[in-house]
C-alpha cells in the first residue's frame, strides 16, 4: 500500500506567516515547493517533516496525527521519514562510518554491523565515494562530500517520504549527477519526495507537481512546464527568480 502525507489546516507563524491553513495531500511523487518567502523553506519542509511542531493544524502519515505519534510510537513513524539538511547534520565528534551508523542502528538494531557495512560501501561506490574516507571526521571532508553523505545517510534506512533542502548547493557536478539519478530512482519506486531548490531549475523540471506559496497560503500547484505558461504576475515572478539564479 502506498504511504501518503496529508496536511489538514496547518498554520505556522515564526517571524514571518510560514504556512497558512494549508491543506494537501502527498502521493508516491516528486514534489517541490516554490514560495514568495524562499528565505524560508528550510523551516516549511521541517513543519512537514515533523521536525518543527505547526501551531495549529495536523499533518498524518497514513492517517496518524504525526506528533500523536511521535510520542506513541516513535521509532517506527520516524522510520518512514527521511530529511537532507541544506548544511550540516553530520556529527563532529564521530568519523563518517558512525555518523552513518547512528539512524541505522537505532532503526534497525536486528540487522548485522557486516550486512549493514556492505550496504554502506555498495552506496558509497554509488556516489563515486572511497571507502577509506570512513575513517575520517566530516571536518576533513569537503562539503560536496558531506552532502553525499547526508543522502546517503538518509537513503539507508529506506524511508517512505524524503524531504531535500536545496539538495544541490554546494555540491560537484559529480556529486549532483548522483544526486539527480538516486532522486530519478526513487521516483520511479513511487517514493514520496518534497523538495526545496533554490540553485537549480532541473529537478523543478522533473517534479510530478510544482507547489506554490504566497505568504504561506497555498496558491496552486501543476506541472513546471504548465506553470511557466501562466500569466499570473505571482507566478511568472517566482518562475521568472528562479530561471534567473
Amino acid at each position: 500500500m502506498m504511504q501518503k502525507l496529508e496536511t489538514n489546516k496547518v498554520f505556522y507563524k515564526k517571524e514571518t506567516q510560514l504556512l497558512k491553513d494549508f491543506s494537501f495531500s502527498f502521493g508516491g511523487q516528486l514534489y517541490g515547493i516554490l514560495s514568495d518567502q524562499p528565505e524560508e523553506n528550510s523551516n516549511v519542509l521541517k513543519v512537514l517533516a515533523g521536525l518543527i511542531q505547526p501551531d495549529k493544524g495536523k499533518i498524518l502519515l497514513g492517517g496518524e496525527n504525526v506528533y500523536t505519534s511521535f510520542q506513541k510510537k516513535e521509532r517506527a513513524v520516524r522510520k518512514q521519514i527521511g530529511f537532507v539538511f541544506q548544511h550540516g547534520g553530520l556529527l563532529s565528534n564521530l568519523n563518517v562510518l558512525e555518523n552513518l551508523l547512528v539512524p541505522y542502528d537505532f532503526h534497525f538494531p536486528e540487522i548485522s554491523l557486516d550486512r549493514k557495512k556492505e550496504k554502506i560501501s555498495g552506496l558509497m561506490d554509488f556516489f563515486g565515494l572511497p571507502v577509506k574516507i570512513l575513517t575520517e571526521r566530516p571536518a576533513k571532508l569537503t562539503i560536496s562530500t558531506q552532502k553525499a553523505l547526508l543522502f546517503i545517510r538518509t537513503y539507508l534506512t529506506e524511508p517512505k517520504i524524503i524531504f531535500y533542502d536545496d539538495p544541490f548547493m554546494n555540491c560537484s557536478l559529480e556529486i549532483k549527477k548522483s544526486i539527480f539519478k538516486l532522486i530519478l530512482k526513487l521516483k520511479e519506486e513511487k517514493i514520496i519526495q518534497i523538495f526545496s531548490e533554490s540553485v537549480d531549475v532541473q529537478l523543478y523540471e522533473l517534479a510530478d507537481m510544482v507547489i506554490l506559496l504566497q505568504q504561506g497560503a497555498y496558491y496552486s500547484s501543476d506541472t513546471f512546464k504548465v506553470l511557466k505558461k501562466s500569466n499570473a504576475d505571482f507566478v511568472t515572478g517566482l518562475i521568472s527568480k528562479l530561471l534567473a539564479e
